[in-house]
């Protein structure tokens, strides 16, 4: 086998080492994407009834309550929790809240729903 031979064999490994590299980091992120897609979809559905409870909350007392777990149990059975399993975050102030769970979005970002715009947003 001559120089020019192990050369191309030697270029055509290398180009094989990149592709399946390429393909192992693309896996990863379509997995981070799909799961955080579907983290999102459950915070979502699980936020609502915490939406909902909070609402009813305030139309009885004129204001949100200072932590969620004054919503349990007249309003909800349990505060909600994240995919991760732990309670929904909560932040109320100026006649607003914030509710939230960590390492949604691509599974290191927060997720979460402002009261003021009536967004979900990550």
């Amino acid at each position: 086998m001559n120089a020019a031979n192990r050369q191309a064999g030697l270029s055509q490994i290398v180009l094989l080492v990149v592709i399946a590299v390429a393909l192992a980091a693309a896996y990863v992120a379509i997995d981070l994407y799909t799961g955080g897609e579907k983290d999102m979809l459950t915070v979502e559905s699980r936020g609502v009834g915490m939406i909902s409870a909070l609402s009813a909350y305030k139309r009885e007392s004129g204001a949100y309550p200072e932590a969620l777990d004054k919503l349990v149990p007249k309003y909800v059975s349990a505060v909600s929790q994240c995919p991760g399993g732990v309670p929904m975050g909560y932040l109320v102030s100026s006649g607003e809240y914030v509710i939230s769970c960590p390492n949604v979005v691509f599974k290191s970002m927060p997720y979460s729903y402002d009261s003021r715009s009536k967004r979900w947003r990550g």
